[in-house]
């Protein structure tokens, strides 16, 4: 038996935090077409509504909503499917990581909270691969116990007394422990809605996409067990990943407004070879590239002076392709990626009007979900009920396992001078 309804019929489709529509352009694509769009940034509803005009657009915070008042402005009675990926900055590693604490965090319980007064017969909540190892209280990596970032192995050019930590931090707290925030909403709001559920962490370059972008993604069914998630369509001899040139090979002469390095910041870019990043700069330019502060902070820092590999795929896009934490060169021109390249590398279409300036344009391309990706979760959303055969522990335990090893092999592939994504 099918989860979703008849494809003989219209399935009714509502989207919150809708942003620029990715996720919703690959559903669109799968079959799944919202007639609701809501979103609280005016610049966003711009582009929702030049688009798909003859979609509702509540201009609004999910928390000053109710079910009553969707369905007195969309006319609905019922509603197949609801989609939503709350903010994720609270839980991104981009972010400041202050999980449930940050309002942006408490958006997820105002979209299960929707959902429970809404009843639909499913739902999607997409967020950040961080949230099944997110602690509802972070403490900085400098202020866990055992942590002695000594990365004086990089280089004996730099000094080993920059990188000694002084001090014994407490132990962890049980909020501040990996996974505690998703243990809680699993424990109590998404417990208590009486949905069958089904998450994992997937891979938007799996699925056709030139980016390598790690989602979580539960599916919730009010009355049978969710799909399976589909296979991977890419990544096989007979149908390889899309690669960056795939993309936007032919954007190199003609790619479009976008921002610009400092001459300075292009003259580093100038030394990082193609699938690069600050490791490959010689030891004294990365102090003079990267300062004291950011070198002393630990972590990989693999997002710092990043170049594209014209064969491989994109890091994940960000709203800022120009900070320093998060810069993407162009595989071959020393300059940020334009708006257009953004847009291509996130799968939307070149007839895709974006709203507003340059960086508001950056930002609802670089918030968006991959169309592939999109397109994948409404593909499974049309496979027949699965087995309801695994608990949320076991799939927790999964995707926590994927994310580690995402994160090894991009350990791997930055020590090594490829694609650090």
């Amino acid at each position: 038996m099918s989860v979703a309804r008849s494809r003989s019929s219209t399935p009714t489709v509502w989207s919150f935090f809708s942003g620029a529509m990715g996720l919703d352009l690959g559903l669109e694509d799968a079959g799944w077409h919202p007639s609701l769009a809501v979103e609280i940034e005016p610049k966003f509803c711009m582009t929702i509504r030049r688009n798909r005009p003859r979609i509702t657009v509540l201009e609004s915070d999910v928390a000053d909503l109710n079910a009553d008042e969707l369905f007195r402005a969309t006319g609905a009675r019922e509603v197949d499917l609801m989609v939503g990926g709350p903010p994720c900055q609270s839980f991104s590693t981009g972010g400041n990581r202050a999980a449930l604490d940050d309002p942006r965090g408490n958006a997820i319980f105002e979209y299960l909270r929707l959902v429970s007064e809404v009843r639909p017969r499913m739902f999607v909540l997409e967020n950040v691969a961080n949230l099944v190892t997110a602690a509802m209280r972070h403490r900085p990596i400098s202020q866990r116990p055992g942590k002695r970032w000594n990365l004086s192995s990089y280089s004996n050019a730099l000094t080993p007394a920059l990188f000694e930590v002084q001090g014994v931090a407490a132990p962890l707290a049980e909020d501040e422990q990996s996974g505690s925030a998703i243990r809680y909403l699993l424990s109590t709001v998404i417990a208590d809605l009486g949905y069958h559920v089904r998450f994992a962490i997937l891979n938007a370059a799996d699925y056709g996409a030139p980016q390598n972008r790690l989602r979580f993604v539960m599916l919730g069914s009010r009355d049978t067990p969710p799909p399976n998630f589909i296979e991977p369509t890419h990544g096989t001899p007979s149908q390889p990943r899309v690669t960056v040139r795939d993309a936007i090979g032919d954007l190199v002469d003609d790619p479009g407004p976008g921002s610009q390095y400092t001459p300075e910041t292009r003259a580093f870019f100038d030394l990082v070879p193609p699938g690069g990043n600050w490791r490959d700069l010689p030891p004294d330019i990365a102090v003079k590239a990267m300062g004291e502060k950011s070198l002393l902070a630990g972590g990989g820092k693999t997002g710092f002076f990043r170049r594209l590999d014209w064969e491989g795929q994109s890091p994940t896009i960000t709203g800022k392709p120009n900070r320093k934490g998060s810069a993407m060169c162009h595989p071959s021109v020393s300059r940020p990626l334009s708006v257009h390249e953004c847009a291509r590398l996130q799968g939307f279409p070149d007839d895709w009007v974006i709203e507003g300036s340059i960086a508001d344009r950056y930002t609802q391309i670089g918030n968006a979900v991959p169309v592939a990706l999109g397109r994948a979760i409404g593909t499974t959303l049309h496979q027949p009920s699965g087995a309801d055969d695994v608990n949320a522990e076991t799939m927790l335990q999964r995707a926590v396992a994927r994310l580690r090893a995402s994160a090894r092999n991009k350990t791997s592939r930055s020590t090594r001078g490829e694609d650090a994504t």
